[in-house]
C-alpha cells in the first residue's frame, strides 16, 4: 500500500465529492431554466403593458377631440416610438370593438385576423382593468389592451406582438449564465476543498504512505519523531511504535547473543552458530535501528498557504478582462497625436510594462524585506488601486490607478514565486510549482466570466469596488503565510536579474535564439493580448453583445488551457516534440483569427478564443523549453539565468504591444479584418518557425531522438 495507492484514495474521494456538487448544481440549473421559461412571459408582458398604456392614452385623447376613431393622423409614429422604447416589439395593431384591424404596423403574426375577431378576445372589453394576458400566436407573443373610453364606451383593441426569439434568446443567456456559474462554483470548490482539507489531508496519506513502503521494502528502523501524519498520526505513531518494538527485540537478541559468545567455548550452546547467522541474515535483509527524518524534506503546509491568497489576488485582476477595455472606452477623453483606438489599449500596455519590467526590482524588494510582507504591501496598492479606478472620471487618471494595480501585481506575482522556490526542493520544484500555476489557472477560469456577469447587472465601477475587496480578502489569506527572511533562504533565486544592454542585443542578433522568441514566443503574446484582452471585448460590444458573453467567451481561454497545458507538457520530452508543439500551436492560434472571415456572429469569436487557447496551451511550455534547447552555447557564455532573462523580456514586451497592435489595425481595417490580420500574421510566424525547425532538421535527427 504504497503512496500512489494512498493517493489514489484521496483523488477518488474528491471526485466523488465533486460529482455530489456537480449533480447538485445540474438540478438546480435544470429548475432554474424552468422558473425562467415559467416567470419571463409575465415579466415580458407588465414591460409591453407599461408602453401599451401611453399608446392608448395617445388613442384616447385624440378622440375626446372629435377625431374619428379611424382617422387618426400620425398613429404609425407613435406605433414606431413605443418599438424605439421597447425593441423586442414585433406587431402592433390597434381594432374597431368588433374585431376588425385598423391600424396596424411591423410584421404580423400567422393568424392575426381570425385571432382578433374570437369572442373570447372581445370579451375582454367587459373587463378593461384586469392584468394583460400573454398569448402565443405563431413565433409570437401577443400581449391585448382593451381600449375603453372614460364614459366607458368600447373602443377597440390593442395588440402588441414580441418575437419568440426574445424570450428564447433571455432563456438561453440565462441558461447560459447558470452553466458559468456551475462551472465556476466546481472550481471554487475545488480551491475550498484544497484549501480546507486537500494539502493536510494528502499530506496525512503520504506519510501514512512513507510508513508502509518503509515496511513493505523491510526497513524496520524507528525514527524517534516521526512527520506529520495529520489525521493519521495516530496509525503512523502505532507503526512506529511497532517498529521500536521490534528494534528493541532484536537489540536485546544481539546482546544476548554476543553475551553468550564471550563465554567460553565449553559453555557456548551448540546452535549459537545456527542462531548468529540467522542473525546476520536478518540484519542483511532487514533495516534495524533509529534513523532521524530527512532533513531535506520540504514541509508542504507552508508551501501550499500560498495558493489561497494568490487565487484571490490574481481573481481580483482577472475580474476586468472583460469589461475593461469598454470601461476606459466610456471615460476616453481627447489625447494630442493619438487616436481613440490607440488610448482605449494605453491601460492594458501601461499595465504589462509595469509587470515586465519591475520584476527584477519586485524580487530585490522581495529579498529585502521577505515574501509575506512584500505580498501584503502588494496586496493593499493593489487594492487602492482598484478602488481609484472605480471612481476614475477619465482615462487619464485612470493610467494612474491602472499603473498602483500593476505594481501590486507585480509584487505579488513575484514574491508569491519566490515563496514557492524557497519551500522546494530540487526533487518537488514542478509539483510545487503546480500549486502556483494551478492558482493563477483557476482565477483565469472564474475571473472574466463572474466579471462580465456583475459588469452587466451591477456596472463595471462597483465591480472594480469587488475586485479591490477580493484584494483586501487575499490579505487575510497572506497573513497565514509564514514570516521568513531572506537572510538564509534565497527567495529570489528564481528571478532573473535586468539584462544589459549588451546580453539583449548578443541575443537579439543571434538566429537560433530568435527562432523562438521572435518566431513563436513573441506573436503569441502579442496574440494573447491584442486580440483575447483588446479585439474580443470592444469586438462583442461593437456587434451588441454584452459584457457577460464577453466574459463567457474569455473563459473558454482559461478553460483549455487547464485541460490541455498539462498534457502537451507531459508530451514534450524530446526536442523534436517541442518544435512540433510549438508549430502546432501556432498554426492552430493563427486560424483563430481566421474564423472571423466566416462571418461577425459571436460564435466566431467563441471558436476563435477556443482555438487562441489550445495553441497556447499545446505551445507554452514547449517553447519555454526550446530556448535551453536551441541557445546551448550561449547558456554556457551567458548564463541560463541571463539568456531567460532576454527571453521573459521580449516575451513581455510582447503582452505590451500587443493592444496598439490591435489598435492600429482597428484603425486601418476595423475590427473584424484585426482578427484575420493578427492571426494570419501569427500562421505565417508559425510557417516560419516550421520551415527554420521541423522542415530543416536532418532526416535521422528524430531516430536519433526517439532512440535515446
Amino acid at each position: 500500500m504504497g503512496r500512489s495507492y494512498l493517493r489514489a484514495v484521496y483523488l477518488r474521494l474528491a471526485g466523488v465529492m465533486m460529482l455530489v456538487i456537480m449533480a447538485a448544481l445540474a438540478a438546480d440549473a435544470y429548475f432554474s431554466h424552468r422558473v425562467f421559461e415559467r416567470v419571463l412571459a409575465p415579466d415580458m408582458a407588465r414591460k409591453v403593458a407599461a408602453g401599451g398604456a401611453s399608446l392608448r392614452t395617445v388613442l384616447l385623447r385624440a378622440m375626446e377631440h372629435n377625431v374619428a376613431f379611424n382617422q387618426i393622423y400620425g398613429i404609425e409614429q407613435t406605433f414606431d416610438e413605443l418599438k424605439a422604447s421597447i425593441p423586442d416589439v414585433a406587431y402592433t395593431a390597434v381594432t374597431d370593438a368588433a374585431g376588425q384591424i385598423v391600424y396596424e404596423r411591423f410584421t404580423p403574426p400567422a393568424g392575426i385576423a381570425e385571432y382578433v375577431r374570437r369572442p373570447e378576445v372581445l370579451a375582454r372589453l367587459d373587463n378593461p382593468d384586469s392584468a394583460a394576458p400573454t398569448v402565443r400566436l405563431a413565433d409570437q407573443y401577443l400581449v391585448t389592451l382593451p381600449i375603453v373610453s372614460a364614459s366607458q364606451e368600447r373602443v377597440g383593441m390593442l395588440h402588441i406582438g414580441v418575437s419568440v426569439d426574445f424570450i428564447n434568446r433571455i432563456v438561453t443567456e440565462s441558461v447560459f449564465d447558470v452553466v458559468v456559474v456551475l462551472v465556476v462554483t466546481l472550481f471554487l470548490t475545488l480551491e475550498l476543498l484544497h484549501f480546507l482539507a486537500g494539502a493536510r489531508l494528502e499530506s496525512s496519506l503520504r506519510a501514512l504512505g512513507d510508513s508502509f513502503e518503509r515496511g513493505a521494502a523491510g526497513d524496520f528502523s524507528s525514527r524517534p519523531d516521526p512527520a506529520r501524519a495529520g489525521a493519521f498520526g495516530s496509525v503512523v505513531q502505532a507503526l512506529e511504535a511497532v517498529r521500536t518494538r521490534v528494534n528493541q527485540n532484536y537489540e536485546a537478541l544481539v546482546h544476548e547473543v554476543e553475551a553468550v559468545r564471550s563465554r567460553p567455548a565449553h559453555e557456548r550452546p551448540t546452535a549459537l552458530d545456527s542462531v548468529r547467522s540467522g542473525m546476520l541474515a536478518l540484519a542483511s535483509q532487514y533495516r534495524m535501528g533509529n534513523t532521524a527524518e530527512p532533513a531535506e524534506r520540504a514541509d508542504d503546509s507552508d508551501l501550499v498557504k500560498v495558493r489561497a491568497p494568490l487565487f484571490a489576488f490574481i481573481l481580483a485582476e482577472e475580474l476586468t478582462r472583460p469589461f475593461l477595455p469598454g470601461y476606459v472606452k466610456d471615460l476616453l477623453v481627447p489625447v494630442p497625436w493619438l487616436s481613440p483606438e490607440i488610448v482605449v489599449g494605453l491601460p492594458i500596455v501601461l499595465f504589462m510594462l509595469i509587470v515586465a519590467l519591475g520584476q527584477p526590482l519586485f524580487g530585490t524588494l522581495s529579498e529585502r524585506v521577505g515574501n509575506r510582507r512584500a505580498m501584503l504591501v502588494g496586496a493593499v496598492i493593489a487594492a487602492a488601486g482598484f478602488a481609484a479606478c472605480a471612481m476614475a472620471v477619465s482615462v487619464l487618471d485612470l493610467l494612474l490607478w491602472r499603473s498602483l494595480c500593476a505594481l501590486g501585481y507585480g509584487m505579488v506575482f513575484v514574491a508569491a514565486q519566490a515563496h514557492v522556490l524557497e519551500h522546494s526542493t530540487a526533487g518537488n520544484r514542478a509539483r510545487s510549482f503546480a500549486v502556483f500555476i494551478g492558482a493563477i489557472m483557476v482565477a483565469t477560469v472564474c475571473g472574466p466570466s463572474i466579471g462580465g456577469i456583475l459588469a452587466d447587472n451591477i456596472g463595471e465601477r462597483q465591480t472594480l469596488f469587488l475586485s479591490a475587496m477580493l484584494a483586501m480578502l487575499s490579505i487575510a489569506a497572506i497573513r497565514l503565510m509564514p514570516d521568513t527572511r531572506p537572510a538564509t533562504h534565497s527567495s529570489n533565486a528564481g528571478v532573473a536579474k535586468l539584462p544589459g544592454p549588451r546580453e539583449v542585443l548578443a541575443l537579439l542578433v543571434n538566429g537560433r535564439f530568435m527562432t523562438v522568441t521572435g518566431l513563436a514566443a513573441v506573436p503569441a503574446k502579442i496574440l494573447l493580448t491584442g486580440m483575447c484582452f483588446y479585439l474580443v471585448p470592444l469586438y462583442l460590444l461593437s456587434i451588441g453583445s454584452t459584457q457577460a458573453v464577453a466574459g463567457r467567451v474569455l473563459m473558454t481561454y482559461g478553460i483549455v488551457m487547464v485541460l490541455v497545458s498539462p498534457i502537451a507538457a507531459s508530451y514534450a520530452v524530446t526536442k523534436a516534440r517541442m518544435e512540433w508543439l510549438v508549430t502546432a500551436g501556432l498554426v492552430i492560434s493563427g486560424s483563430g483569427g481566421l474564423l472571423l472571415l466566416m462571418g461577425n456572429h459571436v460564435m466566431w469569436v467563441f471558436g476563435a478564443v477556443l482555438l487562441v487557447g489550445l495553441g497556447q496551451s499545446l505551445s507554452m511550455a514547449a517553447q519555454s523549453a526550446l530556448v535551453r534547447e536551441h541557445c546551448e552555447r550561449e547558456v554556457a557564455r551567458l548564463g541560463e539565468p541571463m539568456v531567460y532573462g532576454v527571453y521573459r523580456l521580449l516575451e513581455r514586451l510582447g503582452n505590451a504591444i500587443g493592444p496598439i497592435v490591435a489598435g492600429l489595425l482597428v484603425i486601418a481595417v476595423g475590427y473584424r479584418h484585426s482578427f484575420v490580420i493578427t492571426g494570419a500574421a501569427v500562421l505565417t510566424s508559425g510557417a516560419l518557425f516550421a520551415l527554420l525547425t521541423v522542415l530543416s532538421r536532418p532526416r535521422t535527427a528524430p531516430a536519433t531522438e526517439a532512440t535515446a
